[in-house]
């Protein structure tokens, strides 16, 4: 029995993903999961040293998506097409329309593993609920894509490029990462990675975020609907990660009209990268105690599943934890004593040099 039960369970994996959303999260009681071969904590490192070595061409990105054209481009979906065919049984097999719309997004992973810089290097948003979506301003027209590559709306907006009356300036284009939220007819902005024609995916999260504030307050019309401007885009706010100012944000009303679906937490340094990243972490609030002792209001801890209760982390994770911490430690006390050996062989050259003279 227990073996079937294993089995079902294994049928249900949505993904090979470590810590896929999609999933519940892997410290529930009730779930159970492989480990990954690598700690999380362990990729956040390799992401952030490979992203230093990669190059991606966002401009030619970003210009294929705000023009819709994909010529010379090869997909994911292409070179898995090109793998299965089969040239030795010649069949007539209609060919499905890419979705090139499809997973351009920078999507999360459960937050298993708390961040030994957790404080110091990210930050978090508060998530409404609603359907993430991609918003491309181009030529006139305003478009929203679901993460499947679906085209769900189009529209006049007040987003650089977005309706006619700005004229068809193939320069004029915006890419927004947004949670649409149907109750409220807002495009709630999360991120963005081009405005006006500049992609930003190879800046890190601080400056895109800034950034985002910035141009937004450029166009305050856009928060309220009107006949050119049908929908409102709001951007998310963002809080540093220290325990006084989680604990307050969760305290204080919350900064949009609908429901809270969770939150999302960003590494300062992380690139905008296309798919899942351990660099992006998500919980619901009432994982917030347990995962980052962290205090909730009690209205969130009722809205937690029935039964849902989040293991506490196994002794062989606290042990690993605390030696990322101590050697953390220790190499900023090695710092230290470096630049205090340094600064003192320094001031005795200029002794024996003064003697000298």
């Amino acid at each position: 029995m227990e073996e079937l039960t294993a089995n079902l369970a294994a049928s249900f994996n949505v993904s090979n993903i470590p810590n896929n959303t999609a999933a519940p999260h892997p410290r529930l009681t009730n779930y159970k999961v492989k480990t990954s071969t690598l700690d999380q904590d362990e990729r956040r490192r390799k992401q952030l040293e490979q992203q230093k070595r990669k190059r991606f061409d966002s401009v030619n990105h970003a210009r294929r998506l705000a023009d819709d054209d994909w010529k010379d481009y090869i997909s994911d979906e292409d070179e898995l097409d090109g793998e299965e065919m089969d040239t030795s049984k010649p069949k007539q097999k209609r060919k499905k329309p890419k979705r090139y719309y499809k997973n351009q997004l920078m999507l999360s992973e459960w937050l298993v593993e708390v961040p030994t810089d957790f404080q110091q290097e990210w930050i978090t948003v508060l998530c409404p609920v609603g359907k993430r979506t991609l918003v491309v301003s181009a030529r006139g027209n305003t478009s929203a894509y679901a993460r499947n590559g679906f085209k769900v709306n189009q529209f006049p907006s007040l987003l650089p490029g977005g309706n006619r009356r700005q004229g068809r300036k193939s320069s004029e284009y915006t890419l927004l990462d947004c949670i649409y939220s149907e109750a409220s007819r807002t495009f709630y902005i999360l991120d963005v990675m081009c405005w006006r024609g500049v992609p930003i995916y190879d800046s890190e999260t601080e400056f895109r975020f800034y950034w985002m504030q910035t141009k937004l307050d450029e166009v305050p019309e856009i928060a309220s609907s009107s006949n050119i401007n049908p929908y409102k885009f709001v951007p998310l706010p963002y809080y540093t990660c220290d325990k006084t100012s989680l604990e307050k944000m969760m305290a204080e009303p919350l900064p949009f009209e609908v429901s809270l679906d969770g939150l999302l937490f960003y590494h300062k340094r992380t690139h905008y990268t296309l798919g899942s990243t351990p660099l992006v972490g998500w919980l619901q609030a009432w994982m917030l105690p347990d995962i980052l002792s962290v205090a909730v209001p009690q209205s969130y801890i009722d809205n937690k599943p029935p039964n849902a209760r989040l293991l506490p982390p196994s002794p062989m994770e606290v042990k690993t934890q605390h030696n990322k911490t101590k050697k953390r430690t220790d190499d900023n006390e090695m710092e230290v004593k470096t630049d205090d050996n340094t600064e003192q062989i320094i001031e005795d050259d200029k002794e024996g040099t003064s003697q000298m003279e």
